[in-house]
């Protein structure tokens, strides 16, 4: 995961931009300039955002210790203009970007975000990845027939209604359309319809001018605006309030909004791409959606299966995951023992992707060697608890009558020594690293069954 970046500066000057890059969905620290060098030295930042307006002295200091202990560090110097110049030595280059800014919030907050992306383009490469790794590569029929209307539609303006279970990945599915579109260049704005209270949803939505209710201590840009040219992805939209229901259907269908306690009429252009878990027919039904907002963003509609109907997906997808994980811990890849891969084959996933993502990362960190066994695997995997009842197959045993004699672990174990020592030319090492056992083990089975070193 990409690091954050840290804003270092004492007025609220920038405080919009600092919160507008938050709405984004970029990790951002705020601190105080007497704090700043602490917390550069405490901790690893992708990038430093400097207030130019500070103190001649303090600021000069600041960027100065900057760049003898960290000379790597990307720094991004916020200005007027000609005034970033005065007293830097160091010229515009590879680490450092000199940013003038205007005051006009959008304007200001585009050219840093353009800024960053030159100085961090994992910012774009990284939700790029994920999409085309995890989705794109599938070989479940129904998630292909998703990827290929995807491709269809992610230059089309036309509102797309994503809907599937909770972890089947929505939200990177709304990601590709954005960032394999023409749109990709403009902001991806996300929004939790669930997480935020009702109260404050409007706020989120459209921004709100300064006095305009208690807290509001300044202008703030809502996520609409923020979204202007981009993708606006609002999640789970089946559980946003009726009244917030009527005001976007006016916003879409105007490409108009206001900011809450404000008169000016802003233009927005923008695409929504919506995401659900539930049936939005049946909330229709019930009342708590309108059914004019539903037909307005379900011009087109992708359905996710869940993994449980994905099931050649779950291995390379499991692989896929720990490969991530040992890479960002730098440690040895992983792979999933015979034993376990069949255990993630029969469980149900009612956590779907995400839950297969958190298994394989805990699966990375107890795992003691390359191999991961299932005794690192959550206990609901290793006694199939994640499955419901009615999902169970009940095996038909035979009648005892029926039963073949059962064959003692000691003739199987030996008989397994054998075979092994054949195929691998009587070569012990490799024999007893195959049986998973060591050569010390070996050598006291060879002897305790009377097996011949030449077989």
């Amino acid at each position: 995961m990409l690091s954050p970046i840290l804003f270092i500066g004492d007025s609220k000057r920038y405080h919009s931009l600092f919160i507008a890059l938050t709405d984004l969905g970029i990790r951002t620290e705020q601190i105080s300039s007497n704090k700043a060098l602490t917390a550069v030295a405490a901790k690893e930042y992708a990038v430093i955002v400097l207030e130019w307006n500070l103190p001649s002295s303090s600021r000069l200091e600041i960027f100065r210790q900057i760049r003898e202990s960290h000379p790597k560090l990307p720094v991004v110097i916020l200005g007027d203009g000609s005034e970033i110049e005065v007293g830097l030595e160091e010229p515009k280059g590879k680490f450092v970007q000199h940013l003038p800014v205007s005051g006009d919030e959008k304007e200001d907050l585009a050219s840093l975000v353009e800024s960053l992306k030159l100085i961090l383009p994992e910012l774009r490469a990284q939700v790029l990845a994920v999409g085309d790794i995890l989705l794109t590569k599938t070989s479940n029929s129904k998630m292909a027939d998703v990827i290929a209307l995807v491709d269809i539609l992610k230059d089309e303006p036309s509102s797309v209604l994503i809907q599937g279970e909770n972890g089947t990945g929505k939200e990177v599915i709304a990601r590709l359309l954005h960032y394999t579109g023409r749109r990709y260049g403009a902001p991806f704005v996300a929004i939790n319809c669930a997480a935020i209270p009702e109260t404050l949803l409007e706020s989120e939505l459209f921004g709100h001018e300064k006095g305009s209710f208690t807290g509001a201590t300044g202008r703030r840009i809502g996520k609409f605006e923020l979204a202007h040219k981009g993708t606006s992805f609002l999640d789970e939209i089946g559980d946003m309030p009726l009244n917030t229901q009527v005001k976007i259907l006016r916003a879409l269908e105007t490409g108009e909004i206001e900011r809450v306690g404000g008169h000016e009429k802003i233009p927005v252009d923008l695409r929504i791409v919506a995401s659900t878990n539930k049936s939005l027919l049946q909330e229709i039904d019930k009342g708590n959606f309108r059914r004019d907002l539903y037909f307005r963003i379900n011009t087109f509609t992708l359905n996710l299966p869940p993994l449980r109907e994905r099931k050649e997906d779950i291995l390379p997808l499991a692989q896929h995951f720990l490969d991530l994980h040992t890479a960002r811990r730098g440690t040895e890849k992983k792979r999933l023992s015979r034993l376990s891969e069949p255990l993630l084959l029969n469980h149900d996933w009612p956590g779907n992707v995400r839950e297969l993502r958190n298994a394989m990362e805990r699966a990375v960190v107890l795992a003691a060697g390359s191999v991961v066994e299932p005794e690192v695997l959550p206990e609901e995997i290793r006694n199939n608890k994640g499955r419901p009842m009615a999902f169970l197959e009940i095996p038909q045993y035979p009648r005892a009558e029926e039963l073949t004699p059962i064959i003692p672990l000691r003739e199987l174990e030996r008989a397994a020594i054998i075979e092994a020592l054949s195929r691998l030319g009587n070569n012990v090492t490799k024999t007893a690293k195959q049986l998973g056992i060591s050569k010390a083990t070996l050598f006291r089975k060879l002897k305790q069954y009377g097996i011949s070193r030449q077989v």
